[in-house]
């Protein structure tokens, strides 16, 4: 008895691995959109029909298992559709395997538990172990109260009753703090993750993923697919520094960061590459369109005015260099070493300047 149990516990696991693996990336929330609470709802009522196989049976009339926790489970994360969409699933799949007075009073007890542990999961505001708690309490008075409904109370069904009680709270706690345990895991993971390709003070890509994004794209050049690079510095961005602090000169770095992202658009790669520089890598730009973007840049960032400590504003301006690439006949770095050469005649020649090399 107490082996099937186990069995039971160690389906629901399988169950939550199986489930946070496939949608680590689009973890299952209330606010979910209308398919993934669909899909996860679908997989837990399979779950729940996987654990029916491998019940216990009592007697002809009364099977004990634990299908209620995963209709609980994502009824916890993802509210009442999803916990409706898996009760549904179950029920399916209870007809398939019987149909009698026993599995009508199933059908109102899987009905119920998924009305009940939905709700709390959309609408109560408790902390999520409370709420947890909450729904394993519901799910088991109803689970138990219908096993008493289909059998004679006795201690061959009451014992049994008894140990199904201990061990789906004990199952119940288990995967779920499995299934927290592996999504603060996966979320650190990405977080670490983003924080390895991202300037910490800007947001922007860094140098690294920067680096990435430039080889890639200059083997891809050809006579028909063609990239555009821009390297922007902040003019006298020291003695802004020095002026100022350290604390205004990170939020002009900020700012103008922000200013390159949004006119740049979603077709380049904006990175921070150190200290006041930027670069900006342009995929399938032409020339032309190359010193349009560039210039605009210098145009509205000199337009600009910053906001630094006591809300005093200041402008300023930046020196652009740009090159564009349409063949392999250079060598890789060729394309850098042409934007940077073009961003030193803009400095030397007076500053607040677009150069093309």
């Amino acid at each position: 008895m107490i082996s099937d149990f186990i069995v039971n516990i160690s389906i629901l696991i399988s169950f939550t691995f199986l489930w946070h693996h496939l949608f680590k990336k689009s973890k299952l929330t209330t606010e979910s959109d209308l398919k993934l609470k669909l899909v996860d709802g679908v997989i837990a009522g399979f779950f729940g029909i996987v654990l029916m196989h491998y019940s216990l049976s009592l007697n002809d009339t009364t099977i004990l298992d634990m299908r209620h926790v995963p209709i609980a489970m994502v009824a916890l994360y993802g509210g009442f559709l999803t916990a409706m969409v898996s009760s549904i699933v179950v029920i399916t799949g209870h007809y398939f395997l019987d149909m009698d007075f026993p599995s009508n009073v199933a059908l109102i007890m899987i009905l119920l538990i998924g009305t009940g542990t939905g709700m709390i999961g959309q609408y109560s505001s408790l902390s999520i172990w409370k709420k947890w708690t909450v729904m394993l309490i519901y799910a088991q008075v109803l689970f138990t109260s219908s096993i008493f409904i289909v059998s004679d109370l006795s201690f061959s069904i009451a014992y049994p009753a008894f140990l199904h009680m201990i061990f789906s709270f004990i199952g119940g706690y288990v995967v779920i703090y499995f299934a927290r345990y592996m999504r603060k895991a996966t979320d650190s993971f990405y977080e670490i993750q983003e924080n390895a390709r991202k300037d910490p003070l800007t947001g922007l890509l860094n140098v690294r993923s920067f680096d990435h994004y430039y080889n890639y794209f200059v083997a891809l050049a050809n006579d028909t697919r063609s990239i555009s690079l821009i390297i922007i510095d902040i003019d006298h961005f020291k003695k802004i520094n020095d002026t100022y602090g350290h604390i205004a000169g990170d939020q002009i770095l900020i700012e103008t960061a922000r200013l390159i992202k949004v006119l740049t658009g979603d077709r380049g790669y904006v990175a921070r590459n150190g200290g006041e520089e930027f670069t900006v890598l342009l995929p399938e730009y032409k020339i032309q369109e190359t010193i349009e973007i560039a210039e605009t840049i210098r145009q509205n960032i000199e337009e600009h005015l910053f906001t630094i400590k006591d809300n005093k504003k200041m402008s300023l301006t930046v020196s652009i260099g740009a090159a564009h690439l349409q063949t392999l006949e250079r060598i890789d770095h060729d394309l850098f070493d042409r934007a940077d050469q073009a961003l030193y005649n803009a400095k030397k020649s007076g500053r607040n300047k677009v150069c093309i090399a």
